[in-house]
């Protein structure tokens, strides 16, 4: 058994070794931007500064089921408060339609109203068809594009929705469902490579895209023991 179990990991180690070489190599070169970061999303506002940080986006973005993803009206967010991105950038067409790729003035106005990607040949880009698993590829990116992409992804949710939303954040950050602790754990004690039925791996990434260690909430001594029975670990490592 302990052969097997040696042999599982050596393989294991190989293919990670020879994959990254081959990753390497083939790694497409960043293009290299200076990014200006949004501010943190407030937690109220004027109308007027709410429409400072829209009018440009919505000259071409001109449809959408709400402007500020919330049902109700008492929420005050412009468009960059959780995407970034210049709002002063207009549409020089006047929101006519038209054929853009040709690098005329839509194209231009665009590129400098949107947050870019370092790495635009692995976005498509110019095209808005996103490349199927992004999950990994967005941790190559600027924090700015990820949060220009998706302002909820864990790694910049606390400036884009942190104001009113920062307990359900930290909860949703170490949920089952944001961690995969029953997967890596079951997958890495039915494979040998660790000897724990206790999970103590989970999956979190730093805001520039590291992997991260999980701690849990700080428990009294005498409460240790029961929390972990209904599944509250102290510490989920990277």
């Amino acid at each position: 058994m302990h052969k097997r179990n040696t042999l599982r990991l050596t393989t294991l180690i190989a293919f990670l070794v020879v994959g990254g070489l081959g990753w390497a190599s083939e790694a497409p070169k960043a293009v290299e931007r200076d990014y200006v970061t949004a501010a943190p999303a407030p937690v109220n506002q004027t109308w007027e500064q709410v429409a400072a940080k829209s009018d440009g986006c919505v000259s071409c973005h001109t449809e959408s089921d709400s402007k500020t993803m919330h049902q109700s009206p008492a929420v005050r967010l412009g468009c960059t408060d959780c995407h970034g991105g210049n709002p002063e950038v207009f549409n020089p067409l006047d929101g006519h339609a038209v054929a853009h790729g040709d690098g005329g003035p839509y194209d231009q106005a665009r590129e400098r109203a949107h947050v870019l990607p370092r790495y635009p040949g692995q976005w498509h880009f110019p095209h808005s068809a996103n490349p199927e698993r992004t999950y990994t590829l967005l941790n190559t990116e600027a924090r700015e594009f990820v949060r220009f992409m998706n302002p909820s992804d864990f790694r910049v949710a606390e400036e884009s929705c942190g104001a009113c939303h920062q307990n359900i954040i930290e909860a949703s950050k170490r949920s089952l469902h944001a961690t995969g602790a029953m997967l890596w754990g079951g997958a890495s004690y039915n494979n040998g490579i660790l000897p724990f039925k206790n999970y103590i791996l989970g999956e979190a990434y730093t805001n520039d895209g590291v992997g991260a260690a999980i701690e849990g909430p700080e428990l009294p001594p005498d409460v240790v023991e029961a929390a972990r029975a209904k599944g509250i670990l102290p510490k989920l490592y990277p």
